[in-house]
C-alpha cells in the first residue's frame, strides 16, 4: 500500500470512478450506453391516466422495471422503486413497471389489480402476458431495472436487489442531463372505459365477433379510428371500441 497521502488520493479517484456523479446540465452523466431502449408493446395499462410509449417521453428519464407480483426479490425491491417514484417524478423521472408474469395466476388482470393495491403501487403498470416488452429488452431475470435517458438510450441496468444508492445516483445523474426544449415529442392518445364493463369486438361494429371486455381503470393506447370506433390492441390482437364509451385523453 502507498503512503496515507498517496493512498488516500488514489481511494478518492477509485470511488469518483466507481460512483459517477450528477452531472452538470451541460455535460453527459459518465454512465454507459447500451444502445437505444426497445419501443414498450401495446397492451393494457394500470395506474396511469394515459398509455406511454419511449417516444412519447423524450426529455425525461424512464425507469423500467420488469417483475411479477408473485417473486419475492421483485416484492423487496419495489419499497425503493416507489420511494423514487414519489421523489423524483417532479423532477422528470417516469417509473414503469413492465409486468411479465411467471405462473399462470399472475396472468390474471384483476389479480395485478390487487395485487398493485396490496403492495401499494402508485406508478404506471404495463401488462406484458405476452412477454413482448420483456423479449425486446432480452430479459431473462426478475426483477431487472433499466434506466433510460431523455434521448431515449439504455443507460443503466441492474439485475436483482441491492445497489440501490447506486440505482438512485444513477437517477440524479440522468436527471441533470439537458435535453433541448424544442423536440419534446407529439403526446400519445389514450382511451379508457366510461362504464363499468365495455364490449370488445373483432371490427367496427356491432355486428362484429365480440373478443372481450375492458373495465374501469385501464387504459389503451388509441392506434386508429374507424367509423366511431376506436383501434386498441387487446390481449396481443386488434380489438375495436365504441367511441359512445370511451374517454380520450393525452399527457
Amino acid at each position: 500500500m502507498k503512503r496515507w497521502f498517496g493512498g488516500l488520493v488514489g481511494l478518492l479517484l477509485a470511488a469518483a470512478a466507481v460512483v459517477p456523479p450528477a452531472a452538470s446540465q451541460s455535460e453527459r452523466a459518465l454512465l454507459p450506453d447500451y444502445g437505444a431502449a426497445p419501443e414498450f408493446h401495446d397492451s393494457v395499462w394500470l395506474n396511469s391516466p394515459h398509455a406511454l410509449r419511449l417516444s412519447s417521453l423524450r426529455g425525461q428519464v424512464v425507469l423500467l422495471e420488469m417483475w411479477t407480483f408473485g417473486c419475492i426479490n421483485c416484492i423487496r425491491t419495489l419499497p425503493y422503486v416507489e420511494q423514487w417514484h414519489e421523489t423524483y417524478a417532479d423532477q422528470g423521472l417516469v417509473v414503469i413497471g413492465n409486468h411479465y408474469p411467471e405462473f399462470s395466476y399472475e396472468q390474471d388482470l384483476n389479480n395485478l389489480k390487487a395485487a398493485l393495491v396490496r403492495l401499494n403501487i402508485s406508478y404506471p403498470v404495463l401488462q406484458d402476458n405476452l412477454r413482448e416488452t420483456w423479449t425486446a429488452y432480452n430479459n431473462r431475470y426478475w426483477p431487472t431495472i433499466y434506466l433510460i435517458d431523455k434521448q431515449g438510450q439504455i443507460r443503466y441496468r441492474h439485475i436483482g436487489e441491492g445497489r440501490y444508492a447506486e440505482t438512485e445516483q444513477a437517477i440524479q445523474a440522468l436527471l441533470a442531463e439537458a435535453y433541448p426544449t424544442d423536440a419534446l415529442p407529439e403526446p400519445l392518445a389514450s382511451l379508457s372505459a366510461t362504464v363499468d364493463a365495455l364490449n370488445v369486438r373483432g371490427g367496427p361494429g356491432t355486428d362484429q365477433p365480440l373478443i372481450g371486455s375492458i373495465g374501469s381503470g385501464e387504459v389503451y393506447a388509441v392506434l386508429g379510428e374507424q367509423d366511431g370506433w376506436y383501434t386498441i390492441r387487446f390481449q396481443g390482437v386488434t380489438g375495436y371500441v365504441s367511441g359512445e364509451y370511451v374517454q380520450i385523453s393525452q399527457p
